[in-house]
């Protein structure tokens, strides 16, 4: 059809488009800019921190990694190895300068994680959660999880057996013997493997075999504390212990409950600044037999804000958080076993007793797991815990735990 024999019909047909073109604008614009609104995400940084050994981050599209001795900033696709000997600490922060966590990963010996994806909405419009993403190709890891502003964390976890899907909470994910092994201390997991969901709640295990399914979950191991997250009364379950010198008029610390990200916690305290130290914190009676069992470990959420004395004061035996064990060996005599945290190190050329404690990052949420104790104490191996503390001593100090657990099996 030639227009100039038609000019009308080209007219209409040029009006019609123009409407048609007009329509779809009004619609694509609008879901468009609304859909970019609720679901654009920015990149976050992840923080990679050695705490033992040499820790290796290798940076997208580098060839090489470079080791990591102390702290440095990882993007997404950067990927970090520890070996037999490093333990690494990767943090990702939702608001780096308020310090607001968003998630943590503690790498434990020979492990390697590459680190997918770790984003935020843009907008507060957005319903979508926080997301983390994580390929673990071989090793073990503890992940911590939590809430951020009210906005709810998705972290995923892929294995070569299996894909994780975390909500808020504390996790341990890892390859054993060409399976997957997912332990849930706080929160819920759903492990998905061979076209089969199941859903592992807190104190559960499941374990995935290449090509198939996962398990029924089953309980992880028997608990000998009680109330470890310190939820409501804590008497009599726990009873406060402290420990200062009388007839001068000092006060001691303060032990409070608290609430932070739907997690209870018990938080130590002391602002004296009289350079007098003290002791603080709570009690249980636990009064349970371990004989017969192949495994005994304490674990704990730790987190220091504050501490007065550094290291682990004049004589290694002073922290802002502390774990005292009670127990009666198999030849019948009473011992304790003794675990501290502290984050200040020793001044240079300090005279002062190397601490024995461990160093952890200060502000931060970490997670902790003794070795075996049945191994560690072999040659006065327990055979009956009476009394666990948890505690702060020093001067001053601010710190708080939560979710204890010594667990047999």
């Amino acid at each position: 059809m030639n227009w100039r024999q038609n000019p009308q019909r080209v007219a209409w047909l040029i009006l019609l488009a123009s409407f048609l073109l007009c329509c779809l604008l009004a619609v694509v614009v609008p879901l468009g800019g609304r859909s970019y609104l609720l679901h654009a995400a920015e990149a976050k940084t992840a923080y990679v921190t050695a705490m033992a050994g040499t820790v290796q981050l290798r940076a997208p599209n580098a060839d090489d990694p470079v080791a990591v001795t102390d702290r440095r900033a990882a993007a997404e696709g950067s990927q970090v190895t520890t070996d037999n000997t490093a333990k690494a600490l990767l943090t990702v922060f939702a608001d780096e300068a308020a310090g607001q966590v968003l998630g943590t990963v503690q790498l434990f010996q020979d492990t390697v994680v590459r680190i997918e994806r770790a984003r935020t909405p843009r907008f507060s419009l957005s319903s979508d959660p926080n997301q983390l993403t994580f390929t673990l190709q071989r090793g073990r890891v503890r992940t911590t999880t939590q809430t951020a502003d009210g906005r709810p964390v998705r972290a995923d976890f892929v294995t070569p057996q299996a894909s994780v899907t975390l909500g808020p909470g504390t996790f341990d994910i890892a390859i054993e013997k060409g399976e997957t092994v997912v332990r849930v201390r706080l929160g819920t997991a759903q492990v998905i493997a061979a076209n089969t969901l199941v859903t592992v709640h807190s104190g559960e295990r499941v374990s995935v075999r290449a090509d198939a399914p996962p398990d029924l979950p089953v309980t992880d191991a028997l608990n000998l504390v009680l109330n470890g997250s310190f939820d409501g009364r804590l008497a009599p379950t726990w009873q406060s212990v402290s420990n200062i010198e009388t007839g001068k008029g000092l006060q001691p610390g303060v032990v409070t409950q608290e609430q932070n990200d739907g997690r209870q916690m018990l938080r130590f305290t002391r602002t004296e600044e009289d350079g007098a130290p003290s002791e603080i914190g709570v009690q249980q009676a636990v009064n349970r037999d371990v004989q017969g069992y192949d495994s005994l470990v304490l674990r704990l959420d730790v987190q220091l804000l504050y501490q007065s004395v550094p290291g682990g004061g004049y004589r290694a035996s002073e922290y802002p958080v502390m774990v005292r064990i009670n127990y009666s060996d198999i030849y019948g005599k009473d011992l304790p076993w003794v675990q501290g945290f502290y984050y200040m190190d020793l001044p240079t050329k300090s005279t002062w007793d190397q601490p024995t404690g461990e160093k952890i990052p200060l502000g931060i949420w970490y997670t902790y797991e003794s070795p075996n104790l049945f191994d560690l104490l072999r040659d006065t191996r327990p055979a009956r815990i009476n009394t666990i503390t948890i505690y702060a001593a020093g001067h001053d100090y601010d710190s708080r735990v939560t979710d204890v657990a010594l667990t047999v099996r």
